[in-house]
């Protein structure tokens, strides 16, 4: 039986977010499963995805930190039709759509700013539907169990994530991943 990508993050919740080369070779060589690639340039991404793919872990894409790639339904058809990551990451509730005709998995990235980045976000996700939502930052776990109360979509938390303590509370908060640029968190 072929394992879903919810049922990977749950046996290995934590994801690389990576921001430079440094940082991704430390994840190929790490335990984790999935990388969040959160800085690329046009030039390199086909090359840094591949790189990832090799070693048999699954790709997100930030699309609004890939420079020289517009924020845009056509650099969602350029990624999902010449690069074929696993997925993509995006603040912008019109790529989600787009990302899912390629079959792309997608991750709503939300900032818990205040009750009212909560309920627009929550209204947001339920006309968009991701298949995760990320929210940011990550540290804030009390609004995980309101989140989940009003919504199916698995939470993936990553922002200001740097100890191993708060990775547990996160779970048990009720979160399906964390993702972590954290290197020494990697390995746990």
């Amino acid at each position: 039986m072929k394992k879903t990508l919810r049922d990977q993050l749950e046996a290995h919740p934590i994801i690389a977010a990576v921001r430079d080369d440094e940082a991704l070779q430390f994840a190929l060589s790490s335990p984790v499963k999935i990388i969040f690639l959160l800085a690329a340039s046009l030039c390199d991404l086909p090359q840094k995805v591949m790189m990832i793919k090799d070693q048999q872990k699954k790709v997100f894409i930030h699309l609004e930190m890939v420079a020289g790639l517009s924020k845009d339904p056509a650099a969602v058809d350029y990624i999902g039709s010449a690069i074929k990551p696993t997925g993509v990451i995006t603040t912008k509730p019109n790529l989600t759509a787009t990302a899912r005709q390629y079959g792309l998995q997608t991750v709503q990235r939300l900032f818990m700013l205040d009750s009212l980045s909560i309920q627009t976000g929550l209204k947001m996700v339920r006309t968009t539907q991701p298949d995760f939502i990320e929210i940011m930052p990550g540290i804030i776990a009390k609004v995980i169990p309101e989140l989940k109360e009003n919504t199916p979509i698995p939470i993936i938390a990553g922002g200001m994530i740097s100890c191993k303590k708060e990775i547990i509370t996160l779970l048990k908060a009720g979160v399906l991943a964390v993702s972590t640029s954290k290197k020494e968190l990697w390995h746990l």
